[in-house]
């Protein structure tokens, strides 16, 4: 029974015979521990080495023979609170990473400007003012699409209306474009950068959506808490960089 709690606690057949054994036969030499364990002089050393590196065997050195010695037993109990007291440390991290996989992670397509309008009515029915809106901006489609320009502004000002913490960051090249068009909008932040940043992607709470607008404009939609939060802290160190 002995041996079979060791065993159950991390200890090898031979380090709990080993083990034991010295307990029972005090400081002693291989040649004891080998009779009582049947175990050969060779394997002997080998665990020993191993009960020693794990601070569980002790010895000394007499006449140039090693006499070994097995520690307390109490210290195994402290070193099951030890490693209790290290995996209650990274626990909330394990649990987090267990609700991850739990939380369902969707990807979805959509194409042509009615479905991209329809994407935007969901978000915008799901968010409310504890949500965020971070968007690194498009570049070309500023300049080339008029009708662009107007769908984005007039989503930002319903986040606005709707108390949004709604970020922008823009490359400096369409600063005078980006200006113009959200100028008034309330709540709405902006910086710019020189980085050639990911355009027209956007993270709003569990959702990453990356999109182009074109002759058809399209978007892919990934519903993840895991994913969105490594794109948010992308964002958020990009922010810290940028300048309004």
């Amino acid at each position: 029974m002995e041996n079979e709690i060791l065993r159950d606690m991390g200890f090898s057949e031979r380090e709990a015979k080993v083990y034991i054994s010295l307990l029972s036969l005090g400081e002693t030499t291989v040649g004891p521990i080998a009779a009582k364990t049947r175990i050969q002089h060779s394997k002997i050393y080998q665990t020993l080495e191993k009960l020693i590196d794990r601070g569980l065997v002790t010895f000394v050195i007499k006449s140039r023979t090693k006499y070994f010695s097995a520690q307390n037993p109490k210290i195994i109990l402290n070193m099951i609170k030890e490693k209790e007291r290290k995996f209650s440390e990274i626990l909330p991290d394990l649990q987090k990473k267990a609700e991850f996989s739990k939380k369902p992670q969707i990807a979805t397509v959509y194409e042509g400007y009615r479905a991209i309008k329809s994407m935007f009515e969901t978000i915008l029915d799901s968010v409310n003012e504890n949500s965020f809106y971070y968007v690194f901006a498009f570049k070309s489609e500023y300049i080339e699409s008029q009708n662009a320009q107007k769908f984005l502004q007039n989503t930002h000002i319903r986040l606005s209306e709707i108390g949004v913490d709604d970020r922008l960051i823009a490359n400096i090249s369409i600063r005078n474009e980006i200006k113009n068009n959200y100028s008034g909008i309330k709540n709405m932040k902006i910086r710019f950068t020189t980085l050639n940043m990911p355009v027209g992607l956007m993270i709003i709470n569990n959702r990453v959506i990356n999109w182009v607008w074109g002759e058809r404009p399209t978007a892919v939609e990934i519903v993840s808490g895991q994913i969105a939060s490594q794109y948010k802290k992308f964002f958020l160190d990009i922010w810290a960089e940028s300048k309004a």
